[in-house]
Parts: C-alpha cells; sequence; structure tokens
C-alpha cells in the first residue's frame, strides 16, 4: 500500500512540473504571438515606403528607372506575401499550438485532481487500517 502511494505521489510530482511547464509555455507564446501580431501591424503600415518618392516620367525614365520600377513591384509583391500569406499562417499555427495546449493543461490539470484524490483515499485507507 505504502509503495503505491509513494509510487501515485511521484506520478503526480511529475505530473505537476509538466502541468506548470505546459503553463509556462502557453504564457510565452501568447505573448510571442500578441508581439508578432504588433510587429505585423508595423509591417502593414509601412508597406507605402515601398513607393515613395513618387517619380513621375518627368523626374525619372530610361531603362534605370523601368528596372527601379520593376524591383518596386517585385517588392510590392513580396512585401504582400509576407504581411498577408506568411504571417497570418504563422499567427494561425500559433493559434492552433494555443488551443492544443490549453486543452493539453486542461486534461492534465483534471488528471492532477484526480490522482490528488486517488492519494488521499488511499492515504486514509492506510491510516484507517493501522
Amino acid at each position: 500500500m505504502i509503495g503505491s502511494i509513494l509510487g501515485e505521489t511521484l506520478a503526480l510530482d511529475i505530473m505537476k512540473v509538466d502541468l506548470s511547464m505546459k503553463k509556462e509555455f502557453l504564457a510565452e507564446l501568447k505573448a510571442c504571438r500578441k508581439e508578432l501580431e504588433k510587429d505585423k501591424t508595423e509591417f502593414s503600415d509601412s508597406k507605402k515606403t515601398i513607393t515613395e518618392p513618387q517619380l513621375s516620367s518627368h523626374t525619372w525614365q530610361g531603362s534605370l528607372a523601368d528596372s527601379f520600377d520593376r524591383i518596386r513591384g517585385l517588392m510590392k509583391t513580396a512585401y504582400n506575401d509576407i504581411s498577408g500569406k506568411q504571417l497570418s499562417d504563422v499567427l494561425s499555427k500559433i493559434d492552433e499550438r494555443i488551443k492544443s495546449l490549453q486543452e493539453d493543461i486542461h486534461s492534465l490539470s483534471q488528471e492532477v485532481r484526480s490522482l490528488e484524490k486517488k492519494i488521499e483515499n488511499a492515504k486514509r485507507e492506510a491510516r484507517n487500517k493501522e
């Protein structure tokens, strides 16, 4: 009986450490998500700098101007991909991981409570047998 209680107590301690680590990771992940969301907004807000300064055909012309305009166009496309799809995909994956961690934490918390009750009952039974 005592060995069983010790084994379950050890398992409980391990579960509590795991729970604590998951909660800490969840907090870090939420902070990371918040920071990334802020960076995404800043990144999107600075999009207009790609097309500045405005260059007209009177101030800028020739093959260098055409090449420069092509580069600007490519930058705008890449910028849209990063700020739109890539960052959104990363945020989506973070959201999925957050949800998964929350579910794990909930489940593990229930297991901890259940094992605590089981240990308490086993201790009570052991005291009653004495």
